[in-house]
């Protein structure tokens, strides 16, 4: 399986090592590989999501799930299962949109939506908080110590 986090903007440095360690811890069970996308730089946010979508539609493969705080909340458990229902050789991309957020055009065109929480949270924290989740889901499904409830 083939993990792609595709997300607007460039990472945090503070946040830089736990992203790294994620993605290590990862490699048994999944490549997943980071893709940061451009900013939008126009000077109205419409503009900047339309900028940012076409970076997203050109990246994102048919069936991605977005991250948006309008989203539909899922456990960790609920993670372990949809990434076990995956088959095969498949790739799945997840994708983070910019600090405005995203444009009606990527959230329709999505598979699926989720939220991570109710709160609003920088998209810095979602990438590593992506990554931690994704890594957790596939230490339940193998049934590894590391979820604990």
């Amino acid at each position: 399986m083939k993990l792609r986090l595709l997300v607007v903007g460039r990472g945090s440095r503070e946040l830089a090592g736990f992203e790294s360690r994620f993605i290590e811890r990862l490699k048994p069970f999944s490549d997943c590989q980071v893709v940061e996308l451009s900013e939008g730089r126009g000077k109205q946010v419409t503009q900047r999501k339309q900028e940012e979508e076409k970076q997203i539609l050109k990246y994102a493969r048919r069936g991605f799930v977005l991250f948006d705080e309008r989203g539909s909340l899922h456990s960790s458990i609920q993670w372990a299962d949809y990434l076990g229902r995956l088959a095969g050789d498949v790739q799945q991309d997840f994708v983070i949109g910019g600090a405005d957020g995203v444009s009606d055009v990527i959230r329709s065109k999505a598979a699926a939506c989720w939220s991570l929480s109710k709160l609003t949270l920088p998209h810095q924290l979602v990438r590593a908080v992506v990554l931690e989740q994704l890594y957790r889901a596939f230490t339940i499904i193998q049934g590894h110590p590391y979820h604990r409830v």
